[in-house]
Order: structure tokens, then C-alpha cells, then sequence
């Protein structure tokens, strides 16, 4: 996987084998390198609202082809020829569309998953002392709900900021 490769923590009573390290300089360096441990998933996403913003930008401009076929008097033929073509532009777009909305939506639930194994790995290498000083109330807040919150951070949060910035 992608994720950034940190030194081992030194203070860790327990570490568990395997797990990925995050970049956990800041919070946007975290949130990157979890979404770039699925750069796949992120390539299609990215292709796929570029390509679905672009598209839909491009039908109000075809419209106007259309309009302007009809007024120069080229036909019934010529606006079926633009109807056609706006037919597919729409379906075509909707496919992209869903391409972006299965991308976003993937990268959301990973971050939420992965982000929560990696509190649980945390506080497996806390120590005991850790533990008996905290109220199991608050830990089991931050691993349910405070870590469901990236989800709708990622979607529809981050798609409707790169969506509206594309648009």
C-alpha cells in the first residue's frame, strides 16, 4: 500500500505487526496519505468528476448549436442529429457521474475504516496506566463516532468542493 512508512514509535507498549503508518505531521498530510494508500480508486475518481464537469459544461454549448442549427433553417433532420448527440452526451455523463460517485465513496469508507484501525493499534500500544486513567465512555466516542465523521468529510464533503471548484 501507499501509506507513508514512519519510524516505529518508541514509547509503544504493544505494536501490532503489519499495520500501516500514517504522515501524522498535520491533519491534511494524514487525510492524504490515507487517500493515496488507494491511488487506483483516487485516479478514477479524479478522471471521473474532470470528465463529468466537463461534460456537463459542454451540453448548455451543444443546445446552443442546436438553436442556432434551427434558426439558420437547416432542418428537422439537423436537430434530430443534435438530439441524438445530446442524448448520448447526458448518458455518457451520468456514467462518469457514477464512476465519481463510486470513487468518493469508496475513498470514504477506506479512510473511515482505515482510520479507525489505526486508533485501535494506537490504543493497543498504550499502556495500562493509559487505559485505567481514561473513561471507556470517551474512547469508545472517539472509535465510533468521532472517526465516523471522516466518512461524510471525504462524501460528500470533498466531492462537493472539488465538483463546485471544477464548476
Amino acid at each position: 500500500m501507499a501509506a507513508t512508512l514512519l519510524p516505529p514509535r518508541a514509547s509503544a507498549e504493544f505494536e501490532v505487526e503489519g499495520a500501516r503508518r500514517f504522515d501524522r505531521r498535520g491533519p491534511a498530510r494524514w487525510i492524504a496519505s490515507h487517500l493515496r494508500a488507494y491511488p487506483g480508486t483516487l485516479t478514477i475518481y479524479l478522471v471521473c468528476v474532470v470528465v463529468s464537469s466537463g461534460l456537463f459544461a459542454f451540453t448548455p454549448r451543444l443546445i446552443g448549436f442546436a438553436f442556432d442549427a434551427v434558426l439558420a433553417g437547416e432542418g428537422l433532420r439537423r436537430l434530430f442529429v443534435f438530439a441524438a448527440i445530446l442524448l448520448g452526451v447526458v448518458a455518457l455523463r451520468g456514467l462518469f457521474d457514477l464512476g465519481a460517485s463510486f470513487g468518493v465513496e469508496f475513498l470514504a469508507q477506506r479512510l473511515e475504516r482505515d482510520a479507525r484501525d489505526e486508533l485501535y493499534a494506537s490504543l493497543l500500544g498504550k499502556s495500562q496506566t493509559f487505559h485505567n486513567r481514561q473513561r471507556v465512555g470517551d474512547v469508545m466516542a472517539r472509535a465510533n463516532a468521532d472517526v465516523r465523521q471522516l466518512n461524510p468529510m471525504v462524501n460528500p464533503g470533498l466531492g462537493l468542493i472539488l465538483d463546485a471548484g471544477l464548476g
